[in-house]
């Protein structure tokens, strides 16, 4: 598995050694995308989590703009994501059953990136409790950072939807 050194520095695999993060090696495959290529769509099903090892990616949701018609809707884009981090993205998919995507990922460049299917990467935390640990806490951090800023921004729409109801 060529691609483990590029695992080291991911925020998935903080804490453990090449030797450790070698144990998903049944669970994960790299893959390749091409610019304008989608990675992962919003509302679809997902059992997977992917790591960025090469390339940017664009993280998108769809906003509703008048109605409910799927003609209401249009795609922002709030975040690109470069290889420099070792960024991962699908992590829920890993804890929830039926999970759907939360965002849409497209890749702004060409793409390579390592796939990690969820029932062997649950089967390898389970044979490796300790290792599986990490790796559910560091997820856990990430997602907590995801709720942190997601709730300042509530915060922020709120208060400027009051002082425009103030008005």
């Amino acid at each position: 598995m060529p691609y483990i050194p590029h695992l080291k520095n991911c925020p998935l695999f903080k804490g453990l050694s090449e030797e450790e993060i070698a144990v998903y090696r049944p669970a994960s495959r790299q893959v390749s995308y091409k610019q304008g290529e989608s990675i992962m769509i919003e509302g679809e099903a997902g059992e997977t989590l992917e790591i960025l090892i090469k390339g940017e990616v664009t993280i998108s949701k769809k906003l509703t703009l008048l109605g409910e018609d799927e003609q209401d809707t249009k795609d922002k884009t709030f975040i690109t994501l470069t290889e420099e981090y070792r960024p991962f993205f699908g992590e829920m998919a890993m804890l929830m059953d039926e999970s759907r995507r939360t965002a849409s990922v497209t890749a702004s460049s060409d793409c390579e990136m390592v796939i990690i299917e969820k029932a062997p990467f649950q089967a390898a935390c389970a044979k490796h409790p300790a290792i599986g640990l990490q790796v559910m806490e560091n997820i856990a951090k990430k997602l907590a950072l995801n709720l942190e800023r997601e709730s300042k921004n509530v915060l922020k729409l709120t208060t400027a939807f009051s002082l425009v109801l103030e008005e």
